[in-house]
């Protein structure tokens, strides 16, 4: 929740003294001020959720920077929500119908509080979807440690309509957004001891001319507060260099009003701060853990349904890679997200693997011709069985870090995170699609058959550890040879497909997407089938 930046809107809705079916009324039946046309378009469910919520006479309104409103309305940043507590009930189950989902935070995160939640609202048309924190009724106190409920729907005396691009939206007037922001840093604005004003956060330039206060000193205004079943606290504002100064007394008078209404005593300051600094600690540990571990710990904000294993499967050159980074950044913008990789080409892997693969990869067509010219031999050359036992070891080594990318895959998906994979191993026939690699033809040399059954028990594990969500795109060859040229031959593509085919008639869980249009529309039935499965 921010300040205002521009005037944009008119007046038109009732006092404060009015009911919140009164409020509702006005403000449906009053004019509407328009903002400019955004450079990137709302998203087509933004309208349609806020159509819902008026046609179900639901009391909400915005209580944010309208300059911020565009760049929300299209997935681009939060929207502050404020519900009536009494229509709850009914602004889930519009989001239940709009498919949308609600999520869960760290414990000592600074949002976490009562009457607070994160609400996500897909856009299958767009690949996005809109972030809304709602509120049901707003708490103030320090960042980590907001347990005083000051505002909720009823304490905003006057709603405005705000008309973005055709998208028809209630926002709180200027005064009641200086009440709300004076509210909400009135336990986190400090100076010294010998300082009479402090300064509110904010560019609010010429507005304080526009509001009718009450005139106090020479360039001092003053706006009521309320402060409960007390009445009103009186807090003196002047403009400063383009910002508002509050004065500080007034601020602790706020302080101390806030606290008794809801039941706690003058002397809680101490007990606010040292939770708020246990749990600042606690927080910036775990963010900083997470980024020398990723998933070493559950993400900020997660599904409330729980993690997610998505695995895409597909021959080369329909667009796995290029999927699997797209839906990663689409998701990982609030939710836990992230992205393993399964094979063994160019996306990340073992350092060890990697290097021993650099160093073989120019010659890896004459070692196999080697081993197959051997193996036509009676007794077979003393080359190609070195060369066989060398290949079976390092299937085992990519065996070996494929069970521990499958394993880590579930474990971040038990601590919250939509983990988007690239490839996924299968059992059904060696040597395609990441299955196992050593063939069922072994040279007669001592230790290649443990080898061979080491090699099975692992993907046998593997296949045990199936994902949440399994989705094969197919196409023509056709499709893959333009976009990849020469790197996969027809046979090699035909068999793969071939294979997926087997695998969808086993599993029927398995879904086939189409790859063959651009990379937007498969990006949109993606995005479709993962946010459905959460």
């Amino acid at each position: 929740m921010s300040t205002w930046q521009e005037s944009v809107v008119t007046k038109e809705s009732s006092t404060s003294q009015a009911s919140g079916l009164d409020q509702a009324a006005t403000l449906r039946s009053g004019s509407t001020r328009c903002l400019p046309s955004p450079p990137v378009p709302p998203l087509a469910i933004a309208g349609e959720l806020f159509a819902a919520l008026d046609a179900a006479d639901i009391h909400y309104g915005i209580v944010q920077d309208p300059g911020s409103l565009p760049h929300a309305l299209a997935g681009r940043d939060d929207i502050d929500m404020l519900v009536d507590k009494q229509d709850y009930a009914a602004f889930c189950e519009i989001m239940a119908r709009l498919h949308g989902l609600r999520s869960v935070s760290l414990s000592c995160y600074d949002n976490v509080c009562d009457g607070r939640e994160d609400w996500f609202v897909p856009d299958f048309s767009r690949s996005a979807y809109l972030h809304i924190d709602l509120h049901v009724g707003i708490r103030v106190g320090w960042e980590f440690r907001k347990r005083y409920l000051a505002f909720d729907y009823a304490a905003i005396a006057q709603w405005e309509r705000l008309s973005v691009d055709g998208v028809t939206i209630p926002v709180a007037s200027l005064e009641d957004e200086i009440r709300l922001t004076i509210g909400r840093f009135a336990f986190r604005l400090w100076g010294w001891p010998w300082t009479r004003w402090v300064v509110l956060p904010g560019d609010w330039g010429d507005h304080l001319a526009q509001l009718p206060f009450r005139s106090g000193e020479a360039g001092e205004r003053v706006i009521e507060c309320a402060s409960g079943g007390s009445g009103t606290i009186s807090c003196r504002i002047r403009p400063k260099e383009g910002g508002i100064e509050v004065y500080r007394a007034d601020l602790a008078r706020l302080r101390h009003a806030i606290r008794h209404r809801c039941g706690y005593s003058r002397n809680s300051g101490l007990t606010d701060a040292t939770v708020h600094f246990i749990r600042k600690t606690s927080y910036l540990s775990l963010r900083i853990l997470g980024r020398l571990w990723p998933g070493s710990v559950p993400a900020k904000r997660r599904a409330s349904t729980g993690g997610l294993v998505v695995a895409l499967v597909a021959p080369d050159g329909l667009g796995k890679s290029t999927q699997t980074d797209l839906l990663t950044r689409i998701f990982a913008w609030k939710l836990g997200c992230a992205q393993v990789y399964v094979g063994t080409g160019e996306g990340n892997g073992w350092w060890f693997r990697k290097g021993l693969q650099n160093l073989l990869s120019p010659r890896r067509h004459q070692l196999k011709a080697v081993i197959q010219r051997d193996r036509k031999e009676p007794r077979g050359g003393a080359m190609g069985k070195v060369l066989a036992a060398g290949l079976a070891l390092w299937a085992v080594l990519i065996a070996i870090e494929r069970y521990g990318v499958v394993k880590r895959a579930h474990r971040w998906a038990t601590r919250g995170l939509i983990v988007v994979c690239d490839r996924w191993p299968q059992t059904l026939r060696k040597g395609y699609l990441d299955g196992p690699m050593i063939q069922s033809e072994l040279p007669a040399v001592p230790g290649l058959a443990a080898l061979a059954r080491f090699e099975e028990r692992l993907y046998h594990k593997m296949s045990e550890c199936r994902p949440d969500l399994i989705l094969h795109l197919v196409s023509d060859f056709s499709v893959s040879q333009s976009r990849k040229p020469g790197e996969i031959s027809k046979e090699g593509f035909e068999a793969r497909m071939s294979l997926m085919s087997e695998l969808r008639a086993l599993d029927k869980d398995i879904r086939a997407v189409d790859a063959s249009g651009d990379t937007e529309t498969v990006t949109r039935v993606l995005f479709k089938q993962i946010w459905l499965s959460l």
